[in-house]
């Protein structure tokens, strides 16, 4: 499965989505590290880990998905993994020694559905920031867009804005941007994605021009599923 914890996906109100920066070619090592070190210690503590991910085509990158019941238990999960854990403790100081950056960080509430569980080998994660403009932006995706994406077979897909209150734990720095627009979807395989990518491309010049209009910014993270990949590799060779 992708996400290592699926029944607690549905109720998840806080989500980070953690982008970090590796020393060169150290992407297969780092994940390998962070999933046997970390994911069942924080899942213990009430972090989930809901992805895992390379990003496409660079081996200096590690995303990694954090889900959380509210804003109240993710400050007390932060206390007790990174100041009291042994998990940590025994082991942070080699995760920091392979990271260059870690402060790439979203901080993100469900815009109406939370549903994060998949077992799809690609994602893809589009931010969409509006200046000024993201009341239109999330009342144009709701009436056209969306309803497009059906027609086209992307329905394993869901949306999320920034969670505003306070980043009571500002040892990990996170962006909080009230004018962004996120959303995450899960594809077969790249294949998939790309099949239909085309199809978006081929929207309807009107709805692409309001589009255009309204979103200022438009950037995406093409991501490799590193746990769903690795399981299909094991079943390969079976």
């Amino acid at each position: 499965m992708a996400y290592n914890n699926l029944e607690d996906s549905e109720d998840i109100q806080v989500l980070e989505i953690r982008n970090y920066l590796l020393k060169p070619n150290l992407a297969d090592t780092f994940s390998q590290y962070f999933h046997s070190k970390f994911v069942e210690s924080m899942k213990e503590l009430g972090g989930y880990t809901l992805g895992e991910f390379k990003i496409d085509s660079l081996n200096d990158r590690f995303v990694w998905l954090r889900g959380f019941k509210d804003m109240d238990t993710r400050v007390k999960f932060l206390n007790d993994f990174y100041c009291e854990s042994i998990a940590w403790k025994e082991n942070g100081k080699a995760a920091n020694e392979m990271m260059i950056n870690s402060d790439n960080v979203y901080l993100l509430k469900p815009l109406n559905n939370n549903n994060l569980k998949t077992n799809k080998s690609f994602t893809v994660i589009d931010f969409y920031i509006c200046n000024s403009t993201i009341e239109q932006v999330i009342k144009l995706f709701d009436a056209e867009y969306k309803p497009f994406l059906k027609t086209i077979n992307i329905t394993d897909i869901s949306f999320w804005i920034s969670e505003m209150k306070e980043n009571d734990f500002p040892r990990l720095p996170v962006f909080q941007d009230k004018n962004l627009l996120v959303s995450i979807t899960h594809f077969e395989d790249k294949d998939d994605y790309e099949a239909k990518q085309k199809a978006i491309d081929g929207m309807s010049s009107s709805l692409n021009f309001s589009i255009q209009q309204l979103v200022t910014i438009h950037h995406k993270l093409l991501l490799l599923n590193q746990q769903t990949n690795n399981q299909r590799t094991k079943n390969d060779a079976n």
